[in-house]
């Protein structure tokens, strides 16, 4: 469903393109994903069996959306961009058979060779605080992302085709695109839809693009690749109109489309709350929101004062989103939890429960958006040999950094929520505190406003991740992962393998994950473990006494996601010259 967002005026030009053979209408600036949404069109991939999936993560991570485009085969549809005339299909489970008759034609794009003195992995509000930063003080700095534009998961802006009146958008837009401005004003150089495949130690990135392949060799790496949305295991979760609340999201502030015309959202969290006011102020029928923490205690009101006297203009903005919740009244679910969603080929009910109760409420809705916790993107950071640790509460790995970004291994750093997860303000004010250490250890000279700037960056640091700290102490919830799985529940998205099938390949034995992997092929998808690996990790736990550890999940591999064997074959032919 396409709506209205104060500030942007226009949608871009319409365009027709073929869905499965039926003609439908989008807009230039949609991505496939946002155009077939607005269309009615959910179901996006096959599966071995007769099942369908749909778009998920909306940022690349799952691959749940990949599609069939003008016979190309495995393009994810929350990253490409519609086109007119584009015919679109559903994708098989299987990349169709190669003719081995005839010798196989590998992609032999051109190769580029970069040496920048900073390699920025990341545009968003870390990656681009600390471009901008470096570029200012006229460092060579190389900026790249597999986005199609800066901005990230937060800090993303309206389609470039849509006209928007900048001052009528809301603070978060206005912020971004302040920072995106100070970024590109820099010196800094850029490079969108680019892929990062291959790391081979500090000195040697791989990475692609549609037009070429990358040979990168830094002096200092900053990875600020951010983080995704953990997956919750239950049943129903994988239905095509269930999608992560990050992705609710882009597809409202990037494409004006709604995940559907009525939509639940459950989670843990103020982004979930955030999400609901949103959709409610572009005029979106939202069903109910549920939220795992029980939110209306005494003691959070005094929390709350807390929050406010750390940033009142956040804790000001999000009792303006409980005020838009209520004047709308939406069904505010304190202390539920998503039990199970229901439908035939997409999403018609879904069932919330206490999880200190057997009681339960039931919806009729058409999506629903699930936000419980923030995962690491720690891949790149993990093949670099970086020490990491596992988070007490959230049992995800993050790296082990200074409060300035230095890691274990030299000249790596790392900003933003790549290390764990404290939210877009922490990430901005991160990033350019460590771009000052940064060029500290360079030897650059420090004026007396360059100090002055540091010290700022060091307390705003600070008070934000006291704000945080607080924060969650108001959301604190259980952290859930498998706890309402059924037997035939899929916990492996990517191979539609089951609760029953993996628990049956853990015993008191099975002491990684790797080795679980290797009975179940759990893990195995396209997605790489991402959203299977707490599962696997704490059914392991459980059936071996061990604490789950730095070396408990999946080892980080080469590819770091999907790539086109031409690429791949290609860099291992100059490599053996």
């Amino acid at each position: 469903m396409r709506v209205k967002v104060k500030g942007v005026d226009s949608y871009g030009p319409s365009c027709t393109f073929e869905f499965n053979q039926k003609k439908l209408e989008g807009v230039v600036g949609d991505s496939i994903a946002s155009a077939l949404i607005n269309s009615g069109e959910y179901g996006l991939r096959n599966t071995e069996g007769s099942e369908k999936r749909g778009l998920f993560c909306g940022m690349g991570v799952c691959n749940e959306c990949i599609v069939k485009v003008n016979g190309e085969e495995g393009l994810l549809a929350c990253m490409t961009p519609l086109k007119p005339d584009m015919e679109i299909t559903n994708q098989e489970q299987h990349i169709s058979k190669p003719n081995f008759e005839t010798e196989p034609e590998l992609n032999q794009l051109p190769e580029i060779k970069l040496s920048p003195h900073v390699l920025v992995i990341g545009g968003g509000p870390a990656g681009l605080s600390v471009a901008a930063k470096l570029g200012s003080a006229g460092k060579q700095v190389l900026l790249i992302d597999e986005r199609k534009s800066s901005g990230g998961q937060y800090f993303k802006q309206p389609a470039s085709d849509f006209e928007i009146s900048e001052e009528k958008l809301d603070s978060q837009y206005r912020k971004g695109k302040a920072l995106i401005r100070k970024f590109e004003a820099s010196g800094a150089k850029s490079i969108f839809n680019m892929r990062i495949w291959g790391v081979f130690g500090p000195e040697k990135i791989l990475g692609y693009d549609s037009s070429n392949r990358y040979v990168i060799t830094p002096k200092h790496i900053v990875i600020a690749t951010g983080a995704f949305e953990r997956g919750f295991v239950f049943p129903g979760w994988t239905l095509p109109g269930v999608l992560t609340t990050g992705a609710g999201q882009s597809l409202l502030r990037s494409y004006l489309v709604s995940p559907g015309n009525r939509v639940a959202i459950a989670g843990n969290g103020p982004l979930n709350m955030q999400l609901a006011a949103e959709l409610i102020r572009a005029g979106v029928d939202v069903a109910a929101l549920a939220e795992s923490a029980k939110l209306f205690k005494l003691k959070n009101l005094i929390l709350g004062g807390l929050l406010f006297l750390r940033s009142p203009k956040l804790a000001l903005t999000g009792v303006g989103y409980l005020y838009t919740i209520a004047k709308a009244k939406t069904k505010i679910l304190s202390g539920h939890v998503v039990a199970r969603v229901d439908g035939k080929e997409a999403v018609e009910t879904v069932e919330f429960k206490r999880l200190d109760k057997s009681n339960s409420k039931s919806f009729n809705i058409d999506a629903i958006t699930i936000g419980y916790g923030f995962i690491p993107s720690n891949e790149i950071a993990r093949l670099l040999g970086c020490a990491h640790e596992v988070d007490d509460r959230w049992k995800y790995l993050g790296a082990k950094k200074t409060l300035n970004g230095s890691t274990s291994v030299p000249n790596v750093w790392i900003a933003g929520d790549g290390s764990g997860i404290n939210g877009a303000q922490v990430a901005q004010s991160s990033g350019t505190l460590l771009a000052h250490s940064l060029l500290a250890q360079d030897g650059a000279r420090k004026s007396l406003s360059d100090r002055v700037s540091k010290l700022v960056s060091y307390i705003q640091l600070r008070n934000q991740l006291g704000f945080q700290k607080v924060l969650w102490k108001i959301f604190s919830a259980p952290v859930l992962i498998d706890e309402l799985a059924e037997e035939d529940t899929v916990v492996c998205r990517c191979l539609s393998i089951s609760y029953a099938q993996v628990k049956a390949g853990i015993s008191e034995d099975t002491l990684s994950a790797g080795a679980s992997k290797r009975i179940s092929r759990v893990g195995m998808g396209r997605c790489q473990g991402r959203y299977c690996s707490p599962v696997i990790q704490k059914l392991i736990s459980e059936n071996s006494g061990y604490d789950i550890s730095e070396r408990s999940g999946f080892a980080p591999q080469i590819p770091i996601k999907p790539v086109e064997i031409g690429v791949v074959a290609y860099a291992q032919e100059r490599t053996n010259e």
